[in-house]
């Protein structure tokens, strides 16, 4: 059966101008990324330089959409359950036989169903970089499917931000800082660097050879699989491999040990990998603000 709160929500929403503002205005962007980098395709003549790039454009699409995605996602989840406390519509939804987790999963499903909606109308634009070769189409749609996965642990930091606070303008400020944290505390395992046991593989010769693929995976810090960043970089050097080892100089020696282990990881496991770990941090969330509305349930009826 139906979710009632998404399908009363997802009308609602679909009705609203804003809606139709926010899709104009991200076929904007990604349409003026594209014509920037295929405008040598609308020329008399090409040069064997302008062949790559439809590449590029592809690269910076997918990397626009990503960013975009974590700029809006916020935004539009904010007021999914602080908006109902302010309009003190709440009291009236926790009186209904709809649990808190059907609730708080309705609102969620309907940002991300928007969310979606971008996704999908931004594949049009993706499959210009078809006609320019070097590209293929299950790599857009596995670019896309990565990309709903992004959304979908958006949607999910942002309302369960919205179902701790208590209003909308303090659920958005919570929403970023939550995700800044996330891609801050996800980092940590690079920054402050990795064990005698991973240093002794990582440069010697022979340790390092005879590292299986299992083995690199247990030496990746779990932490890294949840940063949507890595899982990103981990999708495009699969799909492209257009990032080359990096030095092991100047500092970057920590980074060039994650380097290696994700390269001998494979890098399809680790997109995989932060999918799921994405998911999983996703429906935690969902269950804590279930939680959280419960408790708000509870102070009523007392």
């Amino acid at each position: 059966m139906l979710n009632p709160i998404l399908a009363f929500s997802a009308t609602r929403r679909m009705r609203s101008f804003r809606t139709i503002l926010i899709v104009i205005a991200y076929m904007a962007v990604l349409l003026a990324i594209a014509l920037a980098f295929l405008n040598p395709f609308m020329r008399d003549s090409l040069g064997m330089d302008d062949m790559i790039k439809g590449v590029e454009c592809y690269l910076f699409l997918l990397a626009a959409q990503f960013g975009l995605l974590i700029l809006i996602a916020p935004a539009m989840t904010s007021a999914s359950i602080a908006g109902e406390r302010e309009r003190q519509t709440m009291e009236l939804l926790l009186v209904t036989n709809t649990g808190s987790f059907r609730i708080v999963l309705g609102k969620a499903l309907e940002s991300f169903a928007v969310l979606a909606l971008l996704i999908i109308c931004g594949l049009p634009v993706m499959s210009l970089c078809l006609l320019t070769g070097g590209i293929t189409m299950v790599q857009i749609l596995t670019s896309e499917l990565f990309l709903l996965a992004v959304a979908f642990a958006c949607v999910s930091v942002g309302v369960f931000c919205s179902a701790m606070a208590r209003s909308t303008v303090l659920s958005g400020v919570m929403s970023y800082l939550v995700i800044l944290a996330i891609g801050a505390v996800t980092t940590l395992p690079i920054l402050l660097g990795y064990s005698r046991r991973i240093t002794d593989v990582l440069y010697d010769s022979t340790n390092y050879a005879a590292l299986t693929a299992a083995g690199a995976r247990m030496m990746i810090s779990p932490l890294l699989y949840v940063n949507p960043g890595f899982g990103l970089l981990s999708l495009v050097q699969d799909q492209m491999h257009v990032f080359g080892v990096i030095a092991d100089d100047r500092g970057w020696g920590r980074i060039y040990a994650t380097w290696l282990m994700a390269d001998r990881a494979g890098w399809l496991f680790n997109v995989m990998a932060c999918v799921i770990a994405m998911l999983v941090v996703s429906m935690i969330l969902l269950g804590l603000a279930s939680l959280a509305v419960r408790r708000g349930n509870k102070t009523i009826k007392n």
